[in-house]
């Protein structure tokens, strides 16, 4: 068997952990890595430590690493790149296709008339957090999903669990309840929700697409940090934050991420709906 795994934000924090397991729980076949994110840098090292996840779990295929520095916030740049990767990818022959949507920001804390100076603000917000989202989707669509024909006349028998193109959406709470002071984070976290709901309702009548949207959970993360130590946070949210940090109840980023890869290569899931890291039962490590 092979698989392609493409991961947004890969360079570290949780998508970085995304990488190691997803190398490490598919190390009975072959992968195809391609690691997406600004710093290339930061992408080699993702890269020195997945080989070095491959050689430990003596793997059985091969693994590939394939490193992409992109911007996700300039459309000119990331248009080109996933046409690039696209057609590259067309040239194997895959059992199943991994599209990751970890990379994102913040973006600007505060009340909401406090949280952009102009529409340009606003739009640069948009193109990293949802339109790049919205554009690779498309494209991988394109080649992976289910046409228009395949879809008014769907095959009757189908293994509904092991599609060929598995979207993870990486989400938060924040896409499905409101929280003061995260208006951008909120919105964005929302539209990439309804989109990734669409995907599912419109391809379900085939079996080629499943859409995971995966809400790993207060992780102790660099965000978080950004979080505890703004002055602009909801007070309340900034105490129950530095509770956690205090009491140790955040998450491990990597705790989070194994759950989630194992989510996803498994298919035990409805596709498109909202899964959080507590509703997950611990996996026993492989």
């Amino acid at each position: 068997m092979k698989s392609a795994v493409l991961i947004t934000g890969a360079s570290r924090g949780f998508g970085r952990c995304f990488t190691l397991d997803f190398v490490r729980l598919l190390k009975a076949q072959s992968i195809d890595l391609h690691l997406w994110a600004r710093s290339e840098a930061d992408l080699k090292e993702t890269e020195r430590l997945a080989r070095g996840e491959w050689e430990t779990q003596a793997a059985n295929g091969e693994l590939k690493c394939f490193l992409q520095p992109v911007d996700l916030s300039n459309s000119v740049d990331y248009m080109a790149k996933v046409d690039q990767v696209l057609l590259q990818l067309a040239e194997q022959s895959y059992d199943r296709v991994f599209l990751v949507h970890n990379a994102g920001s913040l973006g600007q804390l505060g009340l909401v008339q406090e949280c952009a100076s102009s529409p340009t603000e606003l739009a640069q917000y948009w193109e990293l957090n949802v339109t790049s989202v919205l554009w690779l989707n498309k494209r991988f669509l394109d080649v992976f999903g289910a046409s228009r024909d395949e879809l008014l006349a769907p095959a009757t028998a189908s293994d509904q669990k092991h599609s060929q193109l598995v979207i993870v959406n990486v989400t938060s709470l924040c896409g499905i309840e409101p929280f003061k002071t995260h208006m951008l984070y909120c919105t964005g976290k929302a539209a990439c929700e309804m989109h990734h709901r669409v995907i599912a309702t419109e391809q379900a009548a085939a079996s080629k697409v499943r859409v995971l949207q995966y809400s790993p959970g207060p992780m102790d993360t660099d965000m978080q940090k950004t979080l505890r130590e703004s002055p602009r946070l909801d007070q309340k949210l900034r105490k129950q934050f530095a509770d956690m940090k205090a009491q140790g109840t955040l998450i491990p980023p990597a705790q989070s991420s194994e759950r989630g890869v194992k989510l996803a290569i498994s298919g035990d899931y409805e596709t498109g709906a909202h899964i959080d890291y507590y509703d997950l039962d611990p996996p026993s490590r492989q």
